[in-house]
């Protein structure tokens, strides 16, 4: 590992080599910067730039964490404005853009660095068309922001280290600010209440999570390599973004689905070198996250819940992290439960004796060569 390489990447090129590391600082300021996503001059300036436009239809696109934000906030946008709204990779809509896209569509493009050449195309195709189009990054100096009609910057700006932990959550708010402060004060209102009460429980609850993650990895055994997590509807972006997570941290094999897929053949890997992750704050699916707990049972799968109702019946053998009962934890409990997700993989992985702070590509020189060969300067 070139550690004069990896140094740059910190603040003062100091590299953390024990608890707390960068990543637990990310994860702490997640309430933080969700609070001032939502400041006023924030919602000031979205009501300002949207003023007069009300979407037929939203698009969402991004790459990687940015596109699971991108599922996030697609699904509860499409729940509270009642219309049309698709997350697309922003290569798919590049290549395949949907058709009808006009004055009428709002697209959001996210990118971390706002330089993701596919989404800054993708957005500068649908600025041509006529879209109303939302450059959301930590760069407001980006292509993406500069081609954008309105540009949304992370408030505490690059995310260090760039695993892009705490920003997945402040993208995904403020393309949910973009889309809602389009209507009027009778569901953006309720919205913004709503996200601060939000905010205020995982303010809250984030030093329970903190020391149950490190109790339940403590149980795990250190031998397990593969992870399965699934959740139904805004748990299951959260459930891809877990998993990316999870191969850039551990290095180690992750699979996402949705809750019904999940029991569509993933069974047959069911092995004592799995865990499995099973995200539910939907009443709506309760009883049969429930059962697929119990169907579990019958390998020798390590199971993880994190739930806002352990009182369930859930199979004896699981791990519960509790979540807190919020109004319309079908579309808001996405937030603590990713927020309680985050720190159990930290807790993984200094379980298994490592620095999250460093990716596998700092570690091994070739996966370094390999994601340079992905993307060029200026293309990421």
């Amino acid at each position: 590992m070139d550690l004069e390489k990896l140094s740059k990447k910190f603040p003062s090129g100091i590299i953390r080599k024990q608890h707390p590391f960068y990543l637990a600082d990310a994860i702490a300021d997640i309430p933080a910067c969700l609070t001032a996503c939502m400041a006023p001059e924030f919602v000031t300036h979205i009501k300002g730039a949207v003023a007069g436009f009300r979407p037929f239809r939203i698009f969402t696109i991004g790459c990687g964490t940015s596109f699971n934000a991108c599922q996030a906030s697609a699904y509860v946008l499409q729940a509270l404005l009642n219309i049309p709204v698709t997350a697309m990779d922003a290569y798919d809509f590049e290549l395949d853009t949907p058709p009808g896209i006009d004055d009428k569509t709002m697209v959001i493009g996210i990118s971390e660095s706002g330089q993701s050449i596919t989404t800054c195309l993708s957005l500068e195709k649908s600025k041509e068309l006529g879209a109303f189009t939302v450059g959301i990054s930590a760069n407001p100096e980006s292509r993406l922001a500069k081609s954008a009609r309105l540009a949304l910057t992370d408030p505490f700006l690059h995310e260090i280290p760039l695993g892009k932990t705490r920003t997945y959550f402040s993208t995904a708010l403020f393309a949910m600010l973009a889309g809602v402060l389009t209507q009027e004060d009778s569901i953006s209102a309720p919205f913004l209440a709503q996200m601060a009460k939000v905010i205020e429980s995982i303010r809250e609850s984030s030093p329970t999570w903190a020391q149950t993650a490190k109790q339940i990895t403590e149980k795990l055994p250190v031998s397990q390599t593969r992870y399965m997590i699934t959740g139904f509807g805004a748990q299951k972006a959260n459930a891809d973004e877990i998993r990316l997570k999870v191969m850039e941290v551990l290095g180690e094999s992750a699979t996402s689905f949705g809750l019904e897929e999940f029991t569509h053949g993933p069974s047959a890997c069911f092995k004592s070198d799995l865990t499995v992750i099973l995200l539910q704050t939907d009443e709506r699916t309760l009883e049969k996250a429930v059962r697929i707990s119990k169907g579990i049972v019958f390998s020798n799968v390590n199971l993880i819940v994190i739930t806002d109702h352990p009182e369930a019946d859930w199979a004896n053998k699981a791990h519960k992290m509790t979540l807190p009962r919020l109004e319309n934890a079908r579309l808001y409990g996405q937030f603590p439960a990713a927020v309680a997700a985050q720190y159990l993989f930290y807790s993984l992985a200094l379980h298994k004796g490592l620095n999250p702070d460093v990716n596998l590509e700092d570690r091994h020189p070739e996966l370094g060569d390999i994601y340079a060969f992905f993307f060029p300067p200026g293309t990421h």
